[in-house]
């Protein structure tokens, strides 16, 4: 990612917008990091900071929307394909709706700061039926929030977070196994609790 400092405008700003976007939609790639280095290098002057902005969160709402309208036109049909276990994740989809229902909005907004969120939420959304007009609303708030928050922090401490970023590849690995870890064990709780 280093090279986005260092690269000129015309390949930075294409790069950011496409990794941000690939995120959104539901790739797992660096699109946050890609934030900051940009930001990073705004902050050196060689990239505007205005332009990382209005980037980011562009890429950042159309690549959630893209996301939102694959799970909506073929998340279920991909989720519940196959006879293994489909009870359990027939079962999954209820909960994920009933969750959506209660907390749809926060769901999405939340969901930009949390590693693994960011790339699935969007889908589950789609998957779960939540109303477009909602999600596009709560949608955009999450997104431009999300950039404007990681990207103005990056640029205000400057050279000291490039030195950070070196070690998100760690933190991204050690956040998604907690994820995943308390994830397992909210599954053995309720499994526990409602008896299978």
């Amino acid at each position: 990612m280093h090279w986005l400092v260092t690269a000129p405008g015309a390949v930075t700003y294409p790069a950011l917008f496409l990794l941000v976007m690939g995120e959104s939609g539901g790739l797992p790639i660096p699109g946050e990091s890609s934030i900051m280095v940009a930001s990073v290098a705004a902050s050196q002057g060689s990239l505007s900071i205005v332009v990382v902005l209005v980037l980011a969160a562009a890429a950042a709402i159309i690549g959630d929307n893209l996301g939102y309208l694959g799970g909506r036109l073929y998340g279920r049909r991909i989720w519940l394909w196959g006879s293994w276990q489909r009870d359990r994740r027939r079962r999954w989809l209820d909960e994920g709706d009933a969750f959506l229902d209660d907390h749809g909005p926060l769901a999405v907004v939340a969901g930009r700061w949390l590693p693994v969120a960011r790339f699935t939420v969007a889908w589950l959304a789609g998957i779960n039926e939540m109303p477009w007009r909602t999600f596009a609303l709560w949608n955009a708030v999450g997104g431009i929030s999300w950039v404007v928050t990681v990207a103005m922090a990056a640029y205000l401490l400057g050279s000291a977070a490039e030195n950070a970023i070196q070690a998100l590849g760690l933190v991204g690995l050690a956040a998604l196994v907690i994820s995943l870890i308390g994830h397992g064990f909210w599954i053995r709780r309720r499994r526990a609790v409602g008896g299978g």
